[in-house]
This record gives structure tokens, C-alpha cells and sequence, in this order.
């Protein structure tokens, strides 16, 4: 049997009087590839960012590999639970190699010396080392995404969230993005994305999970998912993106 990575209990968040999660039970285990659907509002996103801590829950547990983390150090549990955003965060004023190298330095994770050759590596895989210099102002949305993703990778976390990382992208680019998750996806590392990307959503995914209004309503594998949705909200759903 997998080992938990995550569980998740009776998770509820309120921005004032909207209820945006209504109470979320959920398990993700170890090398797990779980992809998040559901229309806008519907509380994907939010979902994510509080198992991040960039949102406070309103009430609710979170476990990580058996620890309750609501009331963790952020820092510390952030090392173990990356994110990846919608619209990149990088930081405007700081170079390429600045960006990847600033955390893990800054939390002697590692030495400057030791992150800037790993940086370089990684940027050269993803095709990009001669942007080390570049400022995030001269780089593309797919250039900024790329390096987003291989900046929450700096940090060797054991959970990664995506959130939309396609979203704010042109076509051609939304190629590249996917194609680095998927190589992200194949290092066994256990990820977690919300997505509109329905084909790429069947290829990834080992579990497909779908929240409206702030409630899981159903899961299953990507065949169970998209070819025998069992609930009629789902299915409504499906026929809206699929056809």
C-alpha cells in the first residue's frame, strides 16, 4: 500500500461571509499524480493554496506524512510542499540565476556556489542558460513559466502543486510548460495540478478529482473520470469541454 504524503481533513476556508470550501477529505499518496477540474469558482485554486499556506484555513486538518502542518513553521513546510503559479511570481528586480538561487541559499539549503551549478543545470535542460542574466521583464510567459517550475524544483520538494500553470500562456507555449511537467511528472515526483488542459489532464493524471462548490463531488482514474462520470454534474460538465 502507498505511504500518505498528504490527508486532508474536513478543510474549510471563508472569505467573509462566501464559503469557498465546504469541508474537504482527501487523501494524496506517495508519487501520486492528482489532477484538480472544476469550473471557475468552484474552489480549485484555493484548495491548493491552503495546502501551500499562502491561504489560511478557516478550519480543518492538514497532514503532512503523518504531521499536522496548520500550525507548522510555513518556511519549513514550504521546502517540503512546492507551488507553482498561475501568473510565474517571479521576483521583477532579480536576474534569472537570482531567482532560482535566492531561497534555497537564503534557508541554507544549500551553498551559492552549489545552487548556481544546479541552477545551471537545470537551465540548461530546459534550453534556457543563456537567459541566466536575463531580467523576467525580457523573457516570454512560457520562458517565465519554465523557470517558474524548475525554481519550485531548486527547493527538492516531495510535493508539487501546480496551479493553472498554462493559463496566462499563448498556444505555443502552453506545449513547452506541458512538456516540463510531464518530465516533472516522470521523476516520480507527486504532484497535484488544477488545469483546464483536458487532454493533458487523461495523459498525466493517475487520479482525476472534480470540486464544485467547494466540495469534492467525484474521483476516480482518468478512464473512470472522463469515459464513466457517475455523478450528472460531472457529466454536464464533460459534454460542456469535451464536445
Amino acid at each position: 500500500m502507498s505511504e500518505k504524503t498528504l490527508e486532508i481533513k474536513n478543510l474549510k476556508k471563508e472569505f467573509g461571509k462566501n464559503k469557498v470550501l465546504r469541508g474537504i477529505d482527501f487523501t494524496l499518496t506517495d508519487k501520486e499524480r492528482v489532477v484538480i477540474l472544476g469550473t471557475s469558482g468552484s474552489g480549485k485554486s484555493t484548495f491548493l493554496r491552503c495546502i501551500n499556506r499562502m491561504e489560511e484555513p478557516t478550519a480543518g486538518e492538514i497532514y503532512f506524512e503523518g504531521t499536522l502542518i496548520t500550525d507548522k513553521n510555513i518556511q519549513k513546510m514550504r521546502q517540503k510542499i512546492g507551488m507553482v503559479f498561475q501568473h510565474f511570481n517571479l521576483i521583477n528586480n532579480l536576474t534569472v540565476m537570482e531567482n532560482l538561487t535566492l531561497a534555497p541559499v537564503k534557508l541554507k539549503l544549500m551553498s551559492a556556489e552549489a545552487a548556481e551549478k544546479r541552477a545551471r543545470g537545470l537551465l540548461r535542460h530546459i534550453g534556457l542558460l543563456n537567459k541566466a542574466k536575463a531580467y523576467p521583464a525580457s523573457l516570454s510567459g512560457g520562458q517565465k513559466q519554465r523557470i517558474a517550475i524548475i525554481r519550485a524544483m531548486m527547493m527538492n520538494p516531495e510535493v508539487l502543486l501546480f496551479d493553472e500553470p498554462t493559463s496566462a500562456l499563448d498556444p505555443e507555449s502552453i506545449g513547452d510548460v506541458l512538456s516540463l511537467i510531464r518530465e516533472v511528472a516522470d521523476m516520480g515526483m507527486t504532484i497535484m495540478i488544477v488545469t483546464h488542459e483536458m487532454g493533458f489532464a487523461k495523459e498525466i493524471a493517475s487520479r482525476v478529482v472534480f470540486i464544485d462548490e467547494g466540495r469534492i463531488i467525484e474521483e476516480g482514474t482518468p478512464t473512470e473520470f472522463f469515459k464513466h462520470p457517475k455523478t450528472p454534474r460531472v457529466q454536464e460538465f464533460l459534454k460542456k469541454v469535451l464536445y
